[in-house]
């Protein structure tokens, strides 16, 4: 499998009338300075910005007004993608530009084709939708930023949580567990149980159906106690005269029961959006009343919140947007009253024409029998065949639709089956101790046997590091792990090996030596092919790695120039030529 490899960044802002340009090598390469607010981290983070990864830059640069153009290669085949706002612009090898209005959705399927990311997140509103989750998801193991990764693994960039529960999925995807075969067998799954939905769907229709025939016709005796040659007789005896009737009550039958079941989930929407409309009120009021300043660092994982106005002016414009909601619910939910109510008096009215006709067959049924009865203990002889008749049906369309489900129900467990027919017991487990030998092996390089890897089985269970050894020893731990993992995606070959960027290695002020060895480390571990960017302040215990590194040193002005505004923005208008 080739890799990806960076070779050019070229940035402009039209705000500061600034921009620059910066080339990499395809293997070693140092982002450094003299100062810790320089701009390296700056640097790294726009590589993948500009790709559509989406790191946390700070608020400033979101107000610099920047475009962006990344060159990059993926074996022999060279590629351009360009970013202004959320549009997103890619020329393959020997194409033409093309653009996309936002990150997601196709941009983030064309992404994943390029990398061979074939890896699916169901869409946290329809489960049953499975998508190509964008750039940051395929970046993730081969980023290690500042802020964020020494603390937290798997969390290199933010806003990870619109898909619910993905870690397992995308850390099996990445280090092999999970095949690309994987996922067009979830595929069918998920076509599946979208039929599955649907039917489950008509059949809590149908059950609605019924007890509303129940609810307003009461079952006659007589009727139940015909045979179905008896019934089938009577009911073609009285056809012609009330089938019209029928048909109508029927209809309304099927109508009111529809209305009830649209009202009961519009009310269940009604009451998320008040809800929300409440949240986002208490929202704004805590970001105004009760934060200094604006952003807010979460007191649990370190987290950077904007809470800028413009910030504050979105929680306004959401919880108008659910008031919104609220008003049109509320409107839709009082016409579907008005209508049930027209619905009612029609059936009303249906039902006393079907007692004109009933009564007579009441009378000629008494005569018949000689025997008189009180119309308090009679039941209407025709409610009864109008209800058996509505039941027979729906039922009949139960069972069609009950089966269907248990047929999908087999179809789905038999496609599990092959799922975890792709990767043996036996093969997993080896994958597993071969994860655990290398992180055990890095645990040594790095000194750093402070670290408790008993708990560790897999790659999956990368929570457990925390907190083990001193706060420098369980730094070099979850360095260890990092490079486990990129060795089993490296040995998996399930996607494009990415350059991988690391953002500072010297966490918690590792002695000199340590950092040395680190830095060792990082060069002999690092797959040979790969390509490896450095982010580290310019000090003596970085100089062998910086004597094998392209340097790319920034002064104090920083990532952009005022006087290479003019050479370089002209290479940023890939807008322009579609």
């Amino acid at each position: 499998m080739p890799n990806l490899v960076f070779k050019r960044l070229t940035i402009a802002s039209d705000t500061l009338k600034s921009a620059n340009q910066y080339n990499f090598k395809p293997r070693f390469n140092l982002i450094t300075g003299n100062d810790n607010s320089i701009g390296k981290s700056t640097l790294a983070k726009l590589l993948f910005w500009t790709l559509g990864g989406d790191p946390s830059l700070d608020f400033t640069w979101q107000s610099f007004d920047v475009r962006a153009l990344v060159d990059f290669s993926i074996g022999n085949a060279a590629y351009q993608v360009g970013r202004y706002g959320n549009t997103m612009f890619l020329r393959r090898p020997d194409g033409d530009w093309e653009r996309f209005q936002k990150i997601t959705g196709e941009y983030s399927e064309v992404f994943a084709e390029i990398t061979k990311f074939s890896a699916l997140l169901p869409n946290r509103k329809e489960t049953t939708t499975l998508e190509s989750p964008p750039p940051a998801y395929y970046f993730l193991p081969f980023y290690v930023d500042q802020q964020r990764s020494w603390s937290q693994t798997w969390n290199s960039f933010p806003n990870l949580a619109q898909y619910a529960r993905w870690q397992k999925t995308i850390i099996q995807y990445h280090t092999g567990y999970l095949r690309p075969e994987f996922f067009s067998i979830e595929e069918k799954i998920a076509q599946s149980t979208l039929e599955k939905k649907n039917a489950e769907s008509e059949v809590k229709k149908i059950e609605t159906a019924i007890e509303v025939v129940k609810a307003y016709i009461p079952t006659n005796e007589k009727t139940v106690a015909l045979t179905n040659s008896e019934f089938d007789e009577l009911s073609a005896e009285v056809c012609i005269e009330i089938s019209k009737l029928q048909a109508t009550q029927e209809e309304l039958f099927r109508m009111i029961a529809e209305i009830q079941t649209e009202r009961i989930y519009l009310q269940g929407q009604l009451d998320l959006a008040k809800l929300a409309s409440a949240e986002l009120e208490k929202d704004y009021t805590f970001s105004v009343e009760c934060v200094a300043g604006e952003t807010l660092i979460c007191p649990l994982c370190g987290t950077i919140h904007d809470n800028s106005s413009p910030n504050r002016a979105s929680i306004l414009a959401d919880k108008d947007e659910a008031d919104n909601q609220v008003e049109t619910l509320s409107a839709k939910i009082s016409r579907l009253d008005k209508k049930y109510i027209q619905s009612q008096e029609r059936l009303t009215t249906t039902r006393s024409e079907i007692g004109v006709i009933n009564s007579k067959y009441k009378q000629d049924e008494t005569s018949s029998e000689g025997e008189a009865e009180s119309k308090s203990e009679m039941h209407s002889f025709l409610d009864g065949l109008a209800s058996r008749s509505v039941q027979k049906h729906v039922q009949r369309t139960m069972e069609t639709k009950t089966a269907l489900i248990r047929n999908i129900n087999r179809t789905n467990r038999a496609l599990r089956d092959d799922q975890k027919k792709l990767l043996p017991k036996e093969e997993r487990e080896e994958m597993d101790a071969a994860f655990k030998e290398n992180l055990a092996k890095y645990i040594n390089d790095l000194k750093a046997q402070g670290v408790n890897l008993s708990p560790i089985e897999s790659s999956l269970d990368y929570k457990k590091l925390y907190g083990s050894g001193g706060a420098a020893e369980s730094t070099r731990g979850i360095l260890a792990y990092y490079m486990a993992v990129l060795h089993q995606i490296h040995t998996a070959k399930n996607e494009v090996f990415s350059a991988v960027i690391i953002d500072t290695p010297n966490q918690q002020e590792q002695a000199d030596f340590n950092y040395e060895k680190i830095l060792q480390f990082l060069m002999n571990t690092i797959p040979s092919d790969a390509q490896l960017i450095l982010c580290a302040m310019n000090r003596k215990e970085i100089g062998a790695y910086k004597q094998s590194a392209y340097v790319i040193a920034l002064d104090d002005d920083k990532i952009l120039s005022r006087t290479k505004y003019n050479e370089f923005r002209t290479m940023l208008n890939f807008d322009d030529s579609i």
